[in-house]
């Protein structure tokens, strides 16, 4: 579970233009973090074109929220638009280069990601967000090493960054599927993995993913016991997550426990939508004997 982009906002009254109460209740959808991502665009759309904010720095802000909204959208060329907008407006806040950066990530442009992250960070260096979110982009790329460095610099920055200490976790876990040393070193960064998801538990008991990820070390190291209730605690906290009931599938099936393994196969293909994801469980159950 990564952490991708957020809006600092404080208790601020931006400056409208006098445009009346429509545009006065449009600015507090817009600045309202508990609003959905299509109304806080539009809101903010409404805010941009008939009220625009008298401060460039409050603007900037706007295109942010709104760059922010595009981006749990998923429309990423609108979501960049308003970034550059943002800093057109505001050329030193750090926020639009952490998000723009998400974008990037997101999309797979893991160079043009760490420029922005880089940018970011000049601009803002006590930011844990910013410096954990390189650290995403170098996993990518496969530099586990460089990412954990920048893990390290968010958790001096903050020891309780959830996110920072899920990023070791996941690139320990990485480096034990990959790198040579985990053949040197057999089980050696599971352990490591494990202790680090545990970190993240301690911070926040109810990370579903930590707990997921865990149940998998654990089982590639055959602790089908411990997989099983991390599984099962995952599932309980996201039951709408069919990977979770996948993976506990898995385990089960190796426990010879196939009628729970059908069970959870069962359970994750109801609420499984895509044709490769539907067609990959109805063969797993057929492995098991089982019909769909």
């Amino acid at each position: 579970m990564r952490v991708l982009a957020r809006v600092l906002l404080t208790a601020v009254t931006i400056i409208l233009a006098p445009a009346g109460a429509q545009a006065e209740a449009q600015q507090r959808i817009c600045l309202d973090n508990a609003t959905p991502p299509a109304p806080r665009a539009a809101a903010c759309s409404f805010v941009i074109t008939n009220a625009p904010p008298a401060e460039a720095r409050e603007l900037a802000r706007v295109y942010l929220i709104r760059g922010n909204a595009n981006l749990a959208l998923g429309v990423y060329d609108r979501a960049v638009a308003d970034f550059d907008a943002a800093t057109r407006a505001h050329p030193t806040a750090h926020g639009p280069f952490n998000s723009r950066g998400v974008a990037f990530l997101r999309q797979k442009q893991l160079d043009r990601a760490i420029a922005e992250f880089d940018q970011a960070i000049r601009l803002n260096p006590n930011d844990p967000l910013a410096f954990t979110n390189r650290g995403d982009a170098y996993r990518d790329k496969g530099r586990v090493d460089r990412a954990m460095q920048d893990y390290d610099a968010a958790i001096v920055i903050n020891p309780k960054w959830v996110n920072a200490y899920f990023g070791r976790a996941a690139a320990l876990q990485q480096k034990a599927g990959s790198d040579f040393d985990a053949f040197v070193n057999e089980g050696r960064f599971e352990e490591l993995a494990i202790a680090e998801y545990g970190k993240v538990l301690q911070i926040a008991p109810r990370h579903p993913g930590a707990l997921s990820n865990r149940g998998q070390l654990h089982h590639t190291l055959r602790r089908y016991d411990l997989a099983i209730a991390d599984f099962t605690q995952a599932i309980e906290i996201n039951p709408a997550n069919p990977a979770f009931l996948r993976n506990r599938a898995l385990t089960y099936r190796m426990m010879r426990r196939f009628d729970l393994a059908i069970a959870d196969y069962r359970n994750a293909l109801a609420m499984t939508q895509d044709t490769d994801g539907r067609k990959l469980i109805g063969e797993l159950l057929a492995q098991l004997g089982a019909t769909v």
